[in-house]
């Protein structure tokens, strides 16, 4: 690792160009000097893995130390003519690692801004800087015992808290809504002033932190999803540890029963309010991918795993056309009322229904370890799964939902390593429509995006998760392997169509990754219209993140 001098080549690699990639970037200046004493320059090829099927590699990394680093970065790159993309901490898993949006971008790596520098036990709200990791959160709660909860996602305890705010995530803890639980941001802007809020430079400091929306023009929001600065703190209001939670399982058996479903699960988020965060339902394919290695003696001419392999293994493991998960939090009394309710609802109509506490399934899984046979171990196995998961609905960050990114392809980290899916070389990425809460709506996109992935030589792995009483946020994770061109190429191509497809149900993307950005982004629309007018006022030499949900011009 060097410090202080940085060198950028003329012309970015590119790795490879996104198709509809034509125009040439114009190269840009050598950097050979000073930069900053206390700016540390990166491992460049640690930066340029992604699991995408396209991204642009950066031409540099460099590592800022401090507020004031990432202030003297941006000056330099101003008068210099680059172009700076930041990272928090590079786990963009599936939307693009840590790789820039088009060519001859330089990485900021915000990892090194990692302090916590304030929390307030009362009121539950912690200041912090995008290099704090979930798994870091978790431990300064833990070592003060403070009693809050972590915003854990799928990502991995590795991965950024800010990170997935600015990408305006969500989880399935209480506070489900990232982004909601934002109450003030610090930025670095394009022309390297430093950004916070009207009430803060009032001298409100305090209660800036404890109201979202300020006073005046609502503006902390245009950091989030865009390229119009460098969010270098944030405070983060989080969700108080509750008397009780638990999680709840259940199996659809048949698949026409979805859309009775669909509206049982409105019916009791409506009902029941917070003490319900969220609900997932998986399709049996997805469930799947989660507990059984890719059969690769099992599948067909058209690339697909057999159905006489996913009826067997569904068997084997008791699985229905889909299952639903979900978490309660509250005092205990609430729970049982909000128990009756979930039975009530959803009881004539799943197969299995379960409520399950952590500490109940820790005592059955350390039982069944202790017992011989292979039934035992496969139930130990399945234990420590839901295991993992109930950690999560607690606020605990785990890697419970990264080994998917295996399934297909990777090099399996040894024992002890940290799950890295972009080092390991998996082919993964993400298409996250969002789909009204109807049961007619859910019954189209399934449709859609079964028969689209299939033609493509994908598996339909499909979750709905609600983020609202009326909307689903459905992810589904396209594997492949990334060695092989034909599958990359159907991976793809398998975006494309289901993002055309997707649109003409109105169902778009909540996110998109770095190299997708062109499909969401029109300056022909009124929205995008603005946003150009917007960044091109305050960053008129495209300083920050070029192409970044924002027109490229």
């Amino acid at each position: 690792m060097k410090k202080g001098i940085f060198r950028m080549s003329d012309q970015s690699a590119l790795i490879p160009v996104p198709q509809s990639t034509t125009a040439t970037a114009p190269s840009l200046p050598a950097v050979d000097g000073e930069l900053l004493t206390n700016v540390e320059v990166d491992d460049l090829d640690r930066f340029a893995k992604f699991t995408t099927p396209d991204a642009y590699a950066p031409v540099a990394v460099v590592r800022p130390q401090a507020v004031s680093d990432v202030r003297s970065i941006v000056d330099t790159a101003r008068e210099s003519g680059i172009a700076l993309y930041p990272v928090s901490r590079g786990k963009n898993w599936g939307y693009g690692t840590a790789t820039p949006t088009g060519p001859n971008q330089i990485v900021v790596d915000l990892s090194s801004l990692n302090r916590i520098s304030e929390f307030d036990a009362d009121l539950g709200l912690v200041t912090l800087e995008p290099g704090v990791s979930q798994q870091q959160l978790s431990e300064f709660l833990r070592d003060g015992e403070y009693p809050f909860l972590v915003p854990a996602t799928g990502a991995g305890p590795e991965a950024s808290v800010l990170g997935n705010v600015l990408e305006r995530g969500y989880g399935i803890t209480p506070y489900s809504d990232h982004f909601a639980a934002v109450t003030a941001f610090e930025a670095v802007l394009p022309d390297g002033s430093l950004y916070r809020s009207a009430l803060s430079e009032l001298g409100g400091q305090q209660v800036d932190r404890a109201f979202k929306w300020g006073i005046g023009p609502y503006v902390d929001g245009l950091f989030t999803q865009s390229n119009l600065g460098i969010v270098t703190q944030a405070t983060i209001a989080l969700a108080p540890e509750p008397t009780c939670s638990m999680g709840f399982f259940f199996s659809v058996e048949r698949d026409d029963q979805l859309e009775a479903v669909v509206d049982r699960v409105r019916t009791i988020l409506r009902s029941v309010g917070s003490a319900v965060s969220a609900v997932n339902l998986m399709n049996q394919h997805r469930v799947l991918a989660m507990i059984e290695p890719y059969p690769s003696d099992a599948i067909g001419d058209d690339g697909l795993i057999e159905d006489d392999w996913i009826r067997r293994a569904s068997k084997h493991h008791g699985l229905g056309a889909w299952m639903g998960a979900g978490a309660l939090y509250g005092d205990p009394t609430v729970l049982r009322a909000v128990r009756k309710i979930i039975r009530r609802e959803l009881g004539p109509m799943v197969k299995r229904m379960v409520f399950l506490r952590r500490q109940t399934v820790t005592r059955m899984r350390s039982l069944a370890q202790r017992m011989p046979g292979r039934f035992a171990s496969q139930t130990a196995r399945r234990l420590s799964t839901i295991e993992a998961a109930l950690s999560n609905f607690a606020g605990e960050p785990s890697e419970v939902a990264l080994p998917l990114a295996y399934w297909r392809s990777g090099t399996t980290p040894a024992p002890g390593l940290p799950i890295d899916p972009a080092r390991d070389g998996c082919g993964l990425t993400w298409y996250s429509p969002l789909v009204p809460m109807t049961s007619s709506c859910v019954r189209q996109y399934v449709e859609m995006a079964t028969a689209t992935c299939q033609s493509h030589g994908m598996e339909p792995l499909i979750t709905l998760t609600s983020i609202s009483d009326r909307c689903f946020d459905s992810t589904v994770p396209i594997l492949f392997d990334k060695s092989d061109p034909t599958q990359t190429e159907q991976a793809r191509a398998c975006y494309q169509a289901l993002f055309d497809a997707g649109r003409s149900l109105g169902c778009l993307p909540y996110r998109v990754g770095t190299q997708s950005m062109e499909l969401v982004v029109d300056p022909e629309l009124a929205h995008w219209n603005l946003v150009s007018k917007i960044k091109d006022a305050i960053d008129p030499k495209g300083v920050i993140a070029p192409g970044r949900y924002c027109p490229n011009r």
